[in-house]
């Protein structure tokens, strides 16, 4: 029972170890936020340039585009996190609001993902310009929050 609880509590410092290494690496970047509207328009680009025979290629340019754009919110609220301490009260509800409302349009880009991904012939152009708009839309609302925090 020891034997277990403290290969859990080992197991568990190493992991958040790990995870302040990684906020900490992502912290470092020195991607702009104009760099990262471009990434988005390269995206947009290609997506809307894929044809449905084509869509294995889009899902693949699209999965990697929502990791990046998962590590960079997650960079969001650790950076404001870090600085909660010096925020007011009503730059901490902001800030609360801000990231809330990147959640939201997270999980409605992730809808707009799975149908891209599982959409038929026939409504692959509804699901291509859906999904980028979502995109280009959440893009805009972390660039917000990124230059605001």
């Amino acid at each position: 029972m020891k034997k277990s609880m403290l290969v859990t509590t080992m197991f568990m410092i190493v992991t958040l170890c790990f995870m302040q290494l990684s906020y900490t690496q992502a912290s470092d970047d020195k991607t702009t936020i104009q760099d990262v509207k471009q990434e988005a328009q390269d995206l947009i680009s290609k997506i809307k340039g894929y044809t449905a025979a084509q869509r294995d290629e889009a899902i693949k340019q699209t999965e990697q585009a929502l990791k990046k754009l998962d590590n960079r919110i997650d960079t969001l609220e650790t950076d404001i996190y870090s600085r909660w301490d010096q925020m007011d009260k009503t730059a901490r509800e902001e800030a609360q609001a801000g990231l809330k409302e990147l959640r939201k349009q997270r999980i409605e880009l992730a809808e707009w993902y799975g149908s891209l991904k599982n959409s038929s012939l026939s409504v692959w152009e509804q699901m291509k310009n859906g999904f980028s708009n979502a995109y280009q839309s959440i893009i805009d609302a972390w660039a917000k929050y990124r230059s605001k925090y």
